[in-house]
């Protein structure tokens, strides 16, 4: 559907987070209750049994509605499933301490400097700053797959929250770029440009490490997108689970 490549330009650094935020005041929606056919949830990090884990995944409105219009650039039958959106401190605190543990097992002879920094290439510290929020604590940021019209998920090459560089959203266009791809990479590289150019086109900027990890509205939304002001936050959830 989608020919385009995805691009493989340099990216801003997000850990700067120097963009200012004039906060909208837009509510989170839980969305379970937006009623779309063609976005549907699955709480990942409640499945994984994350501490505090939300058992629903919530999201600006305006995010939801930008993923409605991207929806409709799907071939017939497709869905959204929404793996992720708004984290609370506690939650995106855990995550971190969990994949921090990870890498530290995974590189023991590493120095904790270099701990930190791999685990921020895919987990934002969990800040409490408010004028420099992780993404997902805003509710501007998703973290998304499809589904096909016999509710089989696309083949991405990878799985949620993997930290290998093949997790690269432009990944299998550099590969092609130096060899044949395979028909499974084809595959794999016409599913990612299907995703990343239906929200690229609707509004959203993609985190090009994480295929799966798109924002709207927030300071990592913003510096792609080169925009001076975010317009989400630290969001407030007013005590739903």
């Amino acid at each position: 559907m989608f020919n385009k490549k995805i691009p493989g330009e340099v990216h801003p650094d997000f850990k700067k987070k120097e963009i200012m935020i004039k906060e909208s005041g837009e509510k989170l929606m839980n969305v379970k209750d937006y009623k779309s056919q063609r976005i549907i949830e699955e709480p990942m990090y409640s499945h994984l049994n994350i501490t505090g884990a939300l058992s629903h995944c919530y999201l600006r409105e305006s995010v939801l509605d930008l993923l409605e219009k991207a929806a409709q650039k799907l071939p017939s039958g497709y869905q959204f499933v929404i793996w992720d959106g708004f984290r609370p401190y506690h939650v995106q605190k855990a995550i971190y301490d969990q994949f921090f543990e990870q890498i530290k097992r995974e590189n023991p002879h590493a120095s904790k400097k270099e701990w930190s920094e791999k685990t921020e290439n895919f987990v934002s510290w969990p800040s409490i700053d408010k004028n420099a929020p992780a993404p997902h604590t805003t509710g501007g940021a998703v973290d998304l797959t499809i589904i096909n019209e016999f509710g089989e998920y696309l083949d991405f090459g990878t799985e949620f929250d993997d930290f290998s560089e093949m997790a690269n959203t432009a990944y299998f266009e550099k590969k092609a770029t130096i060899q044949k791809l395979t028909l499974r990479e084809q595959n794999i590289l016409e599913n990612r440009r299907l995703l990343y150019h239906s929200l690229i086109e609707v509004g959203f900027s993609n985190y090009h490490q994480e295929w799966w990890h798109f924002d709207y509205g927030n300071p990592w939304w913003a510096q792609n997108k080169e925009q001076s002001t975010a317009i989400y936050g630290v969001a407030d959830l007013e005590g739903e689970a």
